[in-house]
């Protein structure tokens, strides 16, 4: 049977046990074998098939109608025990499963990696300019201009970050190109740069919202907030945030076509910090693991379509490596 199967019947059984047009409060564990980000997908699939149903699902946890999905191994196979509960009446469904591959459920993304830049400083985030014969390498202290030449990267300027306050403990750090040159976004400042006809740089107190993704960082903190989120989160992709079961804290969007069945977010895993992965919006796995020589230090969506900024903190030479990841899609 495939997730989608198992999704449909399950949310078939457990919508019979509720009133109709309910709105539920939604609890899912997994107890069973089956993989974080097979998991996760299950989760979505699971939740869109209850909607069809006509049942409304809500964050709060006081809300009854209260539903608990669990998964767990069982001699047959894997079992879903789907428990409603309301006031004093508790009602209890159950599916058995053994899970069966679909096509879309197997890779059909390959990540590709082209290294840009090392050096011992952390690299907070890189752009490109001028049809990438122009580089901007941020760090937590400067900004540092490259030109291309050849296949090498030459520095040609270096301008100051002359911040109102201290970075936090390991910054972060943004950089994003507008019409009259670039911004730096740092936690508890924003700087104006320049490129012609020299490299300059001014940071002002205020944390102003990226033009590039709505999002803008907490004072003081490693941490971004948005109008359209509940809560402080570590990095965004496509309405998702970095943690979700299977990812590590950082995620980026990446254009993967013309559907996201071939990936739409690029995430650093939470089981093995060494390695990327393209994941579909649904966050089913998309590519194979891309090994890296170290962890993961930033992961930001690039100012090309279809790129992200990668950078690592290679163990072997303790230098941070910046990167552009791309994505190669397998025809169905």
């Amino acid at each position: 049977m495939t997730q989608q199967d198992a999704a449909e019947q399950l949310a078939s059984r457990t919508a019979s046990l509720l009133p109709r047009h309910a709105t539920v409060s939604l609890e899912l564990q997994n107890l069973s074998p089956l993989r974080a980000g097979e998991w996760s997908n299950f989760r979505s699939l699971f939740e869109a098939e209850l909607r069809k149903a006509g049942v409304e699902i809500t964050g709060g946890t006081a809300v009854e109608p209260r539903v608990s999905i669990t998964l767990s191994d069982s001699a047959r196979g894997l079992l879903f025990v789907a428990e409603v509960n309301s006031g004093d009446k508790r009602q209890i469904a159950m599916l058995g499963w053994n899970p069966t591959a679909s096509p879309e459920e197997k890779p059909r993304a390959t990540l590709t990696k082209k290294f840009l830049w090392a050096q011992p400083e952390p690299i907070l985030d890189v752009l490109l300019l001028n049809s990438n014969t122009q580089m901007l390498v941020l760090s937590a202290s400067k900004v540092a201009s490259f030109r291309l030449s050849g296949d090498m990267w030459t520095p040609s300027a270096t301008a100051s970050l002359v911040l109102p306050r201290p970075v936090p403990r390991d910054p972060r750090g943004r950089i994003e190109a507008v019409p009259e040159g670039f911004r730096v976004f740092i936690p508890g400042a924003t700087c104006t740069g320049s490129i012609q006809p020299d490299l300059k740089i001014v940071c002002a107190p205020g944390n102003e919202t990226w033009s590039d993704g709505q999002v803008r960082w907490i004072r003081d903190r490693n941490l971004l907030e948005s109008d359209s989120a509940k809560g402080p989160f570590y990095s965004t992709a496509h309405g998702l945030f970095g943690g979700a079961e299977g990812w590590g804290s950082d995620i980026a969007p990446i254009d993967a076509g013309k559907d996201d069945a071939c990936g739409a977010i690029i995430a650093s895993s939470t089981t093995d910090h060494d390695n990327v992965r393209a994941y579909t919006t649904q966050a089913a796995p998309a590519s194979d693991p891309l090994p890296l020589p170290g962890p993961v230090t930033a992961l930001w969506p690039a100012e090309t379509k279809g790129q992200v900024t990668l950078v690592v903190r290679n163990t072997q030479t303790g230098e941070y490596e910046a990167s552009r990841l791309g994505l190669s899609c397998s025809p169905q």
